[in-house]
């Protein structure tokens, strides 16, 4: 049998995956870019995934650790919704300008 740290930290692991995509998905809700039923899953599976590390344990090193990364990781998200990279330009890359020409 599996010992139940493994288990917390495979669900911590979840839950700090969960929380980037939620963090994602309420910048896009939050511009109206998306519904937000898209959301709501998110939400939920990253509530349950906390709740169960915390559920099981209390509040521990691994649940302590797992609120951080996944508020920080959830900030991450956010942010890089809010802050795209621009498209490349691919036409200029496959053809580039002759030296000759303007």
């Amino acid at each position: 049998m599996v010992p139940l740290g493994i288990v917390r930290v495979a669900l911590g692991l979840l839950t700090v995956f969960f929380a980037n995509f939620l963090g994602r998905a309420a910048v896009r809700t939050a511009r109206g870019v998306q519904a937000p039923s898209r959301l709501t899953p998110w939400m939920i599976r990253y509530l349950l995934a906390l709740g169960a590390i915390l559920w099981s344990g209390g509040l521990d090193l691994i649940a302590i650790l797992t609120l951080v990364l996944s508020g920080a990781t959830g900030g991450y998200g956010a942010w890089r919704e809010l802050h795209p990279k621009p498209p490349e330009n691919l036409v200029a890359k496959m053809f580039p300008k002759d030296p000759g020409e303007k």
